[in-house]
């Protein structure tokens, strides 16, 4: 077995550097936000980009590439992952050097690497292991496409032509808009951000006009849930309206990126459906706690 190491040292700078600011950045916003809400979203932030940064830096450590006699080994995460590519599966190879001109999907990268998933244009959909745009290796095997970044390019290159696999130019085809609202990956999601959203801002106008809510109510809090701010009931319910406005929004955008990335590929479309379902649930559960304790 034969095992290829793919240059790593830019994608370490990128991703330390994104952990770097993108933590300070949130340090500096965490500093001033002078509300519970705020405070507990950046910190929620810090610790996913944390997350985030510290998977790719430990995959990109331990990638490899293992030219094996039956197939190629993509393997990763020092060992616990690895995706298996049969030489028998494989229909053909193309080489793409320079910018990588697409659309990221999912994973990290810009257009001089990518570890994830994307479309690649002239290419298709694409598991991407590229951290060198100086030379990439797409390989069609099974209806699946896969991008790798071999130092030794040429050599990886004339192994892949001893085991009879050929360069031949991709067919991409472009799917046209797709009707998400027939899907329920997309429409529960949906449907549930938007009762969870409505549920914030009129279940305290229903409080408030029921004459359930007690004449001073808290606006704002620190981050140990201490009340810094008081005002009236009718105040308490135009805030959490706010809120619930600024969750109807983040419904908007995602729903509007589910459908542009829908076109690439469905199953990365979906996701973007979530992120207000899981912002509109933090909210809510924030709110019952503010009545629960204050009511």
């Amino acid at each position: 077995m034969e095992i290829y190491k793919p240059e790593k040292a830019k994608v370490y700078a990128y991703i330390l550097l994104l952990l770097l600011l993108g933590n300070g950045a949130l340090g500096i916003l965490i500093y001033f936000a002078n509300t519970y809400i705020a405070q507990y979203i950046f910190i929620l932030g810090m610790f996913a980009l944390s997350i985030y940064c510290i998977y790719y830096l430990a995959l990109v450590k331990s990638l490899s590439y293992e030219l094996g006699e039956e197939d190629i080994s993509i393997s990763f995460l020092f060992g616990l992952k690895k995706i298996l590519i049969p030489y028998k599966d494989m229909e053909s190879y193309t080489i793409i050097k320079g910018k990588i001109d697409g659309v990221k999907l999912s994973g990290i990268g810009n257009h001089r690497f990518h570890i994830g998933k994307s479309f690649i244009e002239k290419v298709g959909i694409s598991n991407t292991f590229i951290t060198d745009s100086k030379g990439i290796i797409y390989i069609k095997a099974l209806n699946r496409i896969y991008g790798l970044s071999p130092n030794n390019f040429n050599e990886f290159i004339k192994k892949l032509e001893e085991k009879g696999i050929e360069n031949k130019e991709f067919y991409v085809e472009y799917k046209k808009n797709i009707d998400m609202y027939k899907e329920k990956k997309f429409l529960v999601p949906l449907i549930m951000t938007t009762i969870i959203t409505f549920f914030i801002i009129l279940n305290p106008f229903i409080l408030y006009l029921s004459n359930s809510l007690p004449a001073k109510m808290p606006l704002n809090f620190n981050i140990y849930f201490k009340p810094t701010q008081y005002g009236s009931g009718k105040q308490f319910a135009f805030r959490q309206m706010t809120y619930g406005v600024f969750n109807m929004v983040i419904l908007f955008c995602m729903h509007y990126a589910s459908y542009f990335y829908a076109k690439y590929d469905k199953k990365s479309a979906y996701k973007y459906m979530y992120i207000p379902l899981i912002i509109s649930i933090l909210f809510l559960i924030i709110q019952v706690r503010v009545i629960f304790i204050f009511a």
